[in-house]
């Protein structure tokens, strides 16, 4: 019960940050205006007959590669505004993608590529678990692109399978982990090894508020995409023809409803790890007093808001364990 509560509280203090900060959901809007379009492209524009099996995979993969370097770049970002926000500077997007192009990117790329591999091999067992049910989505490529397809297309296929479904939330929770490794590297200079051994460790000792956050901004998404969800249906179900500003309407709420989703994924990491840190010096300072540990629970949270720059802070010596 207390994970399920400091899951919540990270959860209702990324959204109240997302209120206060609007311009923290910025890089991922930039990264949807990639994603879409690539998306788009190589359903109704790039030519796959032609293609071996071994090339399609190659495509695929790099497309994966290409999205993981968005995301993880995107979160780089964040990761730096919100380094912004605790010294008490002005959020600036540009010099926050300066230092994730210049400091972050070289790092993050080997665990970038790993992520691509997991990515990619999750994406083939999906569709493969999906196939048999293809053909009976109302769009096809022979549609050609439109307003309405390319809403339905980027909603996602709409086939749903118990086991399809297992591999799309350990797809989740593996993006969700990967954005746990890179505070490691944006606010603590560490290489791409010891992030990953130190975001793993921090996942670990805290598995149940991970859980919590997992389900909880799994939730928030479905809400956000209701009203998308219910316009698709209508057409679909009832053979209501919308007319085109209401197809442009949409696809310019989904990309604000996926943006938020995957900003929730990144800032709950963000959260949890610098709360992690201020738990680390809270248990150096117990241990060191005699007094006993503290559960996470009882540590301050941290807060962007409240003048403390938690990560310029002096570290205790647990707090660089990996």
């Amino acid at each position: 019960m207390n994970s399920i509560k400091d899951g919540w509280q990270l959860i209702k203090y990324s959204t109240r940050l997302f209120l206060r900060y609007p311009v923290m959901v910025m890089p991922l809007i930039f990264t949807w205006l990639l994603y879409a379009p690539t998306i788009l492209y190589f359903k109704y524009s790039f030519n796959w007959d032609p293609l071996t099996l071994q090339q399609t995979l190659l495509v695929v993969l790099g497309i994966t590669f290409f999205f993981a370097l968005l995301l993880a770049f995107s979160a780089s970002m964040l990761l730096e505004l919100i380094q912004q926000a605790e010294s008490g500077r002005e959020l600036s997007l540009v010099d926050a993608f300066a230092e994730s192009l210049g400091s972050n990117l070289i790092k993050m790329l080997p665990i970038v590529v790993v992520w691509t591999i997991i990515w990619f091999i999750l994406t083939v067992i999906t569709a493969l678990l999906t196939r048999k049910k293809r053909g009976s989505s109302s769009s096809s490529r022979e549609d050609g692109l439109s307003a309405e397809n390319a809403a339905r297309t980027l909603a996602g296929d709409g086939r749903f399978s118990l086991s399809a479904a297992f591999f799309r939330a350990l797809n989740k929770g593996v993006r969700m982990a990967v954005f746990l490794i890179l505070p490691a590297i944006a606010w603590q200079d560490m290489g791409p090894w010891g992030a990953f051994r130190r975001g793993m460790r921090i996942l670990r000792m805290n598995i149940g508020t991970f859980m919590t956050g997992f389900a909880l901004s799994e939730i928030a998404a479905m809400i956000v995409f209701i009203p998308p969800a219910i316009i698709l249906y209508i057409s679909s179900e009832g053979k209501v023809k919308f007319p085109e500003w209401v197809w442009f309407t949409t696809l310019a709420y989904m990309a604000l409803a996926w943006s938020y989703s995957i900003y929730l994924e990144q800032m709950f990491t963000a959260m949890l790890y610098l709360w992690h840190l201020n738990w680390e010096k809270a248990i150096g300072a117990a241990q060191a007093a005699g007094k006993p540990i503290p559960r996470l629970g009882d540590v301050r949270q941290p807060c962007l808001l409240d003048g403390i720059n938690d990560l310029a802070q002096p570290q205790d010596g647990t707090r660089q364990q990996t």
